[in-house]
């Protein structure tokens, strides 16, 4: 689901893209959100440097930090979708630290516009916004990079060959 200023009558594949503002390479600093679950990963990691610095014999390797979420099923969806925002993160920082995590001017994927409507029962439902019904989500494993829009709406694009 998404929430958008307008309705439209189109149906069909939607191609997700990213507009440009931010990127970020390796690890985002995440220091100046209220994120709980990200800040404790963050103050733990830096415990685990430090004693890594400190050992004169011992080594603790990055490969060694398992990230795991404690009782998960007692924990908030909040809490839980963090913790999957920071698993993401992290696995891609640890394949290729140089790598940016976010992609910028990018059709990252695409979706199926299934439905418009105003009364959505989605605990993501926004009053006052048209309700986007999406299904079928596609990631792609590459995106195809360097595609500038300045701003949000429906607008055609002539892909290449798809990811």
């Amino acid at each position: 689901m998404e929430n958008r200023g307008f309705a439209t009558d189109y149906r069909g594949p939607v191609y997700i893209h990213s507009t440009g503002r931010y990127a970020y390479s390796g690890m985002p600093d995440m220091s100046e959100y209220p994120v709980p679950v990200i800040q404790e990963f963050n103050e733990m990691l830096a415990q685990i440097q430090e004693m890594d610095r400190a050992g004169v014999y011992i080594s603790i390797p990055d490969s060694g930090v398992r990230i795991a979420l404690k009782n998960e099923d007692e924990q908030s969806e909040r809490s839980v979708a963090e913790y999957s925002l920071l698993a993401d993160v992290y696995a891609a920082y640890k394949r290729d630290p140089t790598a940016p995590f976010f992609h910028v001017k990018a059709i990252v994927g695409r979706v199926d516009l299934v439905d418009v409507v105003s009364d959505s029962e989605s605990e993501w439902a926004e009053k006052g916004y048209q309700h986007w019904i999406l299904d079928n989500p596609v990631l792609f494993a590459q995106p195809i990079v360097g595609v500038s829009k300045s701003r949000t709406g429906l607008w055609e694009y002539e892909l290449p060959d798809e990811p």
